[in-house]
């Protein structure tokens, strides 16, 4: 097991379960692992407050890509402080001790993608 830091930067989900997140996850674990224990976590105390969303995973990934959405902003770095570049590759495992900062709606948005559906969403995370 390790131990991997999130922090997550959106005000409606920060009201409902904080913002920093303490995680114990399996030593192969990556962040889409690391959101998907966040998500857990909301679903204890409640639905998931973005009604338009159903997770934060869904908000923020798209897993035909494999990729997040260009509007979503994603800093993370390791115990040295060096920064890992988690954009390229979500799946990519997260070192142990790492700091992951995550935006879903970051500040320069450019471009607006609109997330699948959940339905789809959801046949294809269980797929793949």
């Amino acid at each position: 097991m390790k131990q991997v830091k999130l922090i997550v930067h959106e005000p409606t989900l920060n009201k409902v379960i904080g913002a920093e997140f303490i995680l114990q996850l399996d030593d192969k674990a990556n962040l889409v692992d690391a959101i998907n224990a966040v998500d857990r976590l909301v679903g204890e105390k409640d639905r998931f407050p973005l009604p338009e969303y159903r997770s934060l995973l869904h908000m923020i990934y798209n897993p035909v890509e494999n990729r997040f959405y260009k509007q979503v902003a994603v800093a993370a770095y390791n115990e040295g402080k060096y920064m890992i570049d988690l954009r390229i590759d979500p799946k990519r495992v997260l070192p142990k001790g790492a700091v992951v900062i995550l935006i879903p709606a970051g500040g320069c948005i450019s471009e607006w993608e609109e997330a699948i559906s959940f339905d789809e969403f959801c046949k294809l995370v269980q797929s793949g």
